[in-house]
């Protein structure tokens, strides 16, 4: 089970106590890294093993009894001895309650680290037994209230906490000792996981700790647009801040450097992984946290919804044994998820893949991925020269940035190697002139450039409050429409409701133009034309543009003509 030691722990202790094969346990990681599932999700689908039987093993393994939940009576001061707060975030239920100990039932396999935290957020003694996971979390929700409202009362009182605690010292920024303190305080621990699990259950893509001169914002990214939470008192932002930083660890007695780091954490039985960088401004430290969160992004180039013809042409180029594939749009357009749904599909066993990242977003076997660290020396310079030298069939490289990567890129092409990257220009059509710009060779670029895949991200409305409308003259005239071309068709716009937040948008979908290049492409890049011509001639050639295929969003009822207006 050597492929098993260092995956997920439901799977290996399954493994060690199951007649699970090789071909089985490979199967389920495979599925685990493509559909973000959780390890027991899988188990259960494939029918492998019931609920019940996975918690009569992680019980066996713990030592401890599995419980009837919902046959169990929990006294409401039992309830309000764990706040709702640490019971959403670690996903546990109280259900006995002594002087110094409580005992909490929960559908996870508990890791000794999470029993340390839990001890010390909850100052007491702690002790287990397992219940069904639908039972707990209906438990939470009916004891603990509706996410959304319990959420803002919740910080009421932690905040209110906080500020009667006396281990937080605020005053002094040269008090290591302090603020190490009250960034270990119980209250600003219990803020820091609330404000994690809030965004994380939100769906956010990036959390914001702000500091100002009078106020400290914390805001979210969601769907590409960002939200502010109620700002807690200005004085807490430096142990929130420190708190984060230990987490991550971050050295916190620097703060006058920008700094990176990674967290790794369970979030209500979900594995997220949290990139962190900091930044010194003139009022503290600005933080903020990408959110990977694995069962959110899927991994699958059909998934990604491409159009048809464009995915039939990616699958072809991405099986070309040398070349250049570009996919270009601004930044957090999905770049990275597109190109590692294209490595994943070509990773064989007869494959050799190398990826440069700065930094690595997700980890897949069977790939050797290197972060770029300019401070170690590790430069896409140093690497990339490097990676010549490592007899690899694929490269990526996280982005053509300078005169020097896209060399080393062409030279990796023209010696028989498939290379993928990314560049931030605006349309496809755009990388060409764009490579041009940084002083490569025309003859080079068009000998090499198998072809770029232009996206944007657009917010999809909301299923639950999705309504039809009959656009007017002025609408279709922006998006170069007639009322043939419509044909009768509604479009449609979200109202706002409770679940999208009242923004009328869930979610969000890839639109794209893929640009190929032929034999007359080739020859406007030797000619040196504009990026209009060129463009126009793959629009001659079959290219679809983003405003069209965002157009085809718009009557698909997927999106909002505002949305592909703002985009495109």
């Amino acid at each position: 089970m050597a492929d098993i030691k260092h995956s997920d722990p439901v799977l290996q202790l399954v493994a060690e106590r199951t007649t699970l094969t090789d071909e089985l346990a490979a199967d389920i990681m495979a599925e685990m890294e493509s559909t973000g599932k959780p390890v027991r999700q899988i188990l259960v689908d494939m029918g492998l093993l019931t609920e019940d039987e996975l918690l009569e093993l992680f019980a066996e393994y713990l030592g401890i009894e599995v419980i009837n939940l919902p046959a169990t009576d929990v006294p409401p001061d039992v309830v309000h001895s764990v706040p709702a707060s640490v019971a959403r975030m670690y996903n546990v239920v109280p259900v006995e309650v002594g002087p110094n100990s409580v005992k909490l039932a929960t559908s996870s396999l508990i890791s000794p680290e999470v029993m340390d935290e839990l001890m010390f957020v909850l100052t007491r003694d702690v002790s287990f037994v397992m219940a069904r996971d639908d039972d707990c979390q209906t438990f939470i929700n009916q004891f603990y209230g509706d996410d959304s409202a319990a959420v803002t009362d919740m910080l009421s009182a932690l905040e209110s906490e906080i500020e009667d605690s006396d281990t937080i010292l605020l005053g002094d920024e040269e008090d290591e000792h302090g603020i190490e303190e009250a960034a270990g305080s119980t209250p600003v621990i219990r803020f820091v996981n609330l404000v994690l699990y809030q965004a994380v259950n939100d769906r956010a893509s990036d959390i914001h700790f702000e500091p100002f001169e009078k106020e400290f914002k914390i805001r979210y990214r969601v769907d590409g647009a960002l939200y502010e939470m109620r700002p807690p008192a200005k004085r807490l932002a430096m142990p929130i801040i420190s708190r984060v930083k230990v987490m991550s660890n971050l050295n916190i007695a620097e703060r006058r450097l920008p700094q990176d780091g990674r967290i790794q954490l369970t979030i209500a039985g979900r594995q997220i992984d949290l990139r962190v960088s900091t930044l010194p401004t003139q009022f503290g430290e600005s933080v903020v946290l990408r959110v990977l969160d694995r069962s959110v992004v899927s991994l699958e180039l059909e998934n990604l919804g491409l159009p048809t013809d464009v995915y039939d042409m990616i699958l072809t180029d991405i099986e070309r044994p040398n070349g250049i594939i570009v996919v270009t749009g601004p930044t957090g357009s999905g770049k990275t998820t597109t190109l590692y749904s294209a490595l994943r599909r070509i990773n064989r066993i007869e494959t050799k893949l190398l990826t440069a990242e700065e930094p690595v977003e997700y980890d897949i076997d069977g790939i050797i991925q290197v972060p770029i660290s300019e401070v170690s020396g590790n430069t896409f310079h140093n690497v990339l020269r490097a990676f010549l030298r490592q007899d690899p069939d694929v490269m990526m490289i996280g982005e053509i940035r300078d005169l020097d990567t896209a060399q080393i890129s062409v030279q990796a092409a023209l010696t028989g190697h498939l290379v993928f990257s990314t560049l931030h220009t605006n349309d496809a059509a755009g990388a060409i002139t764009r490579l041009i710009d940084m002083d490569v060779e025309p003859y080079l670029i068009s000998s090499t450039m198998t072809a770029v895949l232009g996206q944007r991200l657009v917010r999809t409305i909301c299923e639950q409050c999705k309504t039809a409308y009959e656009p007017d003259d002025e609408v279709l005239g922006l998006l170069d429409l007639t009322r043939d071309d419509v044909a009768g068709r509604s479009f449609y716009y979200g109202t706002g409701c409770q679940h999208c937040n009242d923004t009328g948008y869930h979610g969000r979908k890839g639109i794209y133009e893929y640009l190929r290049v032929t034999d007359t492409v080739r020859q406007l890049i030797d000619e040196r034309k504009p990026t209009l011509l060129i463009r126009e001639e793959a629009i001659r050639e079959g290219m679809r543009p983003l405003r069209e295929d965002g157009i085809r969003s718009v009557l698909d009822g997927y999106t909002t003509a505002e949305e592909i207006l703002k985009y495109t």
